[in-house]
């Protein structure tokens, strides 16, 4: 009786293996390449007169690149108060990862540069420049 219990109990795991849906092996994750974004306005807090342009130039790198894929995005955006941030300008980098831009901004406001990432390279956020609109 014991014999024919561990029979048992041995086809119904392998008719249970057999039945069990197959699981592949996922091919291992690639990484993108961590970015740095660089924001310079002319200082942490610059002050601007209303209509006047705010001229920004913008830095995109990555670790060990000298230069990177062109056509790569950035985008300038503000953020007035505890709002959320909003895009107000887009910029494709140049052969050196580099691009200048002229913003006019009508409202105090935090300004920052965005790059969203690519399967290549990593997303990253610049720092953030206060822009007090006079």
């Amino acid at each position: 009786m014991r014999m024919i219990t561990k029979t048992v109990l041995a086809g119904l795991t392998a008719v249970g293996l057999l039945l069990s849906p197959v699981v592949a092996s996922a091919a291992p994750a690639v990484h993108a390449k961590p970015t740095t974004l660089e924001l310079d306005a002319g200082g942490a807090k610059v002050k601007l007169k209303k209509g006047n342009q705010l001229q920004i130039k913008g830095k995109l790198g990555a670790a060990g690149e000298r230069q990177l894929t062109l056509g790569l995005d950035v985008f300038a955006q503000i953020k007035v108060g505890a709002s959320t941030w909003t895009n107000i300008y887009t910029r494709s980098c140049t052969p050196n990862s580099t691009f200048t831009a002229k913003l006019t901004i009508d409202a105090s406001a935090d300004l920052r540069l965005y790059f969203p990432g690519t399967s290549v390279y990593a997303s990253s956020t610049s720092n953030i420049v206060g822009v007090v609109v006079i």
